[in-house]
């Protein structure tokens, strides 16, 4: 009578198991699919959510025109105080940027800057050099 090694037993045991593992990854693999965590607590995303993080932010390429006749190129288009574009409605168009509303909020976007939900026109002065005054 043939005797087997325990060791042995087990190495094979333990390649077998990683070998069906790694078919069950390929075979979801290539359906797409991923392996649910049942400990992962669940992703609640509102349409309000994802459409936000799916619409990129607006541009402001230039402002153009004279105090009271100025207009802005917002999102690659021509627009004046009290026009639209897309989704977007330009409240007022100031000399260093404009004020638009979008999703029921009003927002300020200035040249070379981010949008913000600021409401005023311009930083204070010493805001804008980055150096208290004495």
């Amino acid at each position: 009578m043939k005797t087997q090694n325990p060791s042995a037993t087990l190495s094979i045991a333990v390649a077998v198991a990683w070998g069906l593992a790694l078919t069950a990854g390929r075979a979801l693999a290539g359906t797409g699919e991923t392996l649910w965590d049942p400990t992962r607590p669940p992703v609640v995303a509102t349409r309000a959510a994802v459409a936000a993080a799916a619409e990129p932010a607006p541009v402001l390429s230039a402002i153009m025109g004279a105090p009271g006749a100025r207009v802005a190129i917002f999102n690659g288009q021509l627009v004046h105080s009290g026009g639209k574009v897309g989704d977007y409605t330009i409240e007022a168009v100031f000399d260093d940027g404009v004020r638009y509303r979008h999703g029921g909020a009003a927002h300020d976007l200035h040249l070379h800057q981010g949008s913000s939900s600021k409401t005023s026109q311009k930083p204070a002065p010493a805001a804008l050099s980055g150096v208290n005054s004495p």
